[in-house]
């Protein structure tokens, strides 16, 4: 791949007097603000975590509620997740109005539709509701990281972002504690869903105390207004372009381990609760502990993967990561005693969380600084989750041809296997190398 040399060394000059221009200086009162900011923003991934949870455990009584096949299901979770896909659009205006406003008004939107997902009357209108619940919550999510970067001195930005993504945890934990009593109560699954409208009128209130990043602030003093529109138009366009530059080959190859990732998680997210409540006959406490204890030991994927990348390399860790979770996966919904699946569980997860470590760091690393959110947003939030959508559907109908929901899970663990095949023979080894080695100008 050649890269014109006056070209990129006029987008690196470029870069460069970007850096200088939004440059900012920690101050006293910064330091002070930063641990409220985060408190601030970890309510985020704590309730990514809660509703992902509660999703997976109430779908059994969801399913029963409005009458729904496997097939169903499986279409009804692939539009649900085509609203996370579609946050990257709210997540672009953050770019026009600011990180503030949108960080604010989400939260609010995603208490919302939660509230409406509870009062549905039927399948279409809580597809809907949660469809729309899941934009705006990925939305949050996705600015909140993006305000972390910007406030946060460089020395502590990897360790404040991996802090917002730990404390989902706590959601985890929360959704698996209050589902036994709620879930088998006269409230029901919708019980679920009601819980959690308090706490994020307490968020959306007390996040009126966040302030606007000083980079964006210095930005917007800067450069000419636009209107709204033809801003928004101009970023899908540059957006729109990576495909036609030189890392391309890398978009694809990128896209690839996202959905190799996503057979992983669909599959489990999806229909473990339906699988273990409806064909294994466990209860819902037991469902409900069983995911807690998952989640709380698979957290330890994350760290394992992230050794392995620094000290064994990159693909050796994502290939291994992708084939112990095909595995875990095909184990999960064909063993049949309580123990076995509980640890067939608590594998997938691990599994799963380590490949989803990796999976990032590949994403981050593989394209250069001026295109990188760029080429995130389109191989992660958006061309990542075709797997995700798919999947759902695609088991539910193939349930009954296949013998059985636990039959056509299993064969989808086909799909982690292709992915590490394709890490082995087509990933780059990146570990030791500089970004700027990895991957230089785009221009």
């Amino acid at each position: 791949m050649s890269v014109d040399k006056t070209t990129a060394a006029s987008s690196s000059a470029s870069y460069r007097f970007f850096e200088r221009r939004t440059s900012i200086t920690i101050t006293p009162s910064d330091l002070r603000y930063i641990p409220i900011m985060l408190g601030l923003l970890m309510s985020v991934t704590i309730f990514e975590g809660y509703d992902a949870t509660i999703f997976h455990l109430c779908t059994p009584y969801i399913a029963k509620t409005f009458h729904l096949d496997d097939l169903s299901i499986g279409a009804m979770a692939s539009i649900v997740r085509l609203g996370g896909v579609f946050s990257f659009v709210v997540t672009m205006v953050a770019d026009r109005i600011g990180r503030r406003p949108v960080v604010c008004a989400t939260v609010l939107l995603y208490a919302l539709f939660t509230l409406m997902t509870a009062l549905s009357t039927g399948l279409v209108s809580f597809t809907v509701f949660q469809s729309l619940t899941q934009m705006f919550l990925w939305a949050e999510l996705g600015v909140a990281v993006i305000i972390i970067c910007e406030e946060l001195p460089d020395q502590w930005r990897g360790r404040g972002v991996a802090f917002i993504n730990l404390v989902g945890l706590l959601g985890v934990v929360a959704a698996g504690t209050l589902y036994g009593p709620i879930a088998d109560s006269r409230f029901g699954w919708r019980g679920m869903y009601l819980v959690g409208i308090a706490p994020l009128l307490v968020v959306a209130l007390l996040r009126r105390n966040i302030r606007e990043t000083k980079r964006f602030l210095a930005l917007s003093r800067s450069e000419v207004k636009v209107p709204m529109w033809q801003e928004l138009t101009t970023n899908f366009r540059t957006a729109c372009r990576a495909f036609r530059g030189p890392y391309r080959y890398r978009l694809l190859l990128v896209a690839i381990l996202c959905n190799s990732v996503g057979l992983i998680s669909a599959p489990a997210v999806t229909f473990f609760s339906l699988y273990a409540r409806r064909d294994r006959h466990w209860s819902a406490p037991e469902i409900g502990h069983t995911v807690v204890l998952a989640y709380v030991i698979g957290t330890l994927g994350h760290l394992s993967s992230g050794l392995m990348l620094d000290r064994v390399g990159r693909k050796f860790t994502t290939s291994l990561f992708y084939v112990l979770g095909a595995g875990a996966i095909f184990m999960l919904f064909r063993t049949t005693s309580h123990h076995s699946m509980t640890l067939a569980l608590i594998a997938t997860i691990f599994a799963f969380q380590g490949a989803r470590t990796s999976t990032t760091t590949y994403s981050a690393e593989l394209f250069p600084t001026e295109i990188r959110g760029t080429c995130y947003g389109l191989t992660v939030q958006m061309l990542g989750q075709i797997s995700g959508l798919i999947a759902p559907v695609a088991i539910g109908a193939l349930a009954q041809s296949f013998g059985g929901l636990g039959n056509a899970v299993s064969a989808f663990a086909l799909g982690p296997l292709i992915g590490a095949i394709v890490v082995i023979v087509f990933a780059p080894e990146t570990r030791g190398l500089t970004l700027e080695e990895l991957a230089p100008s785009a221009h």
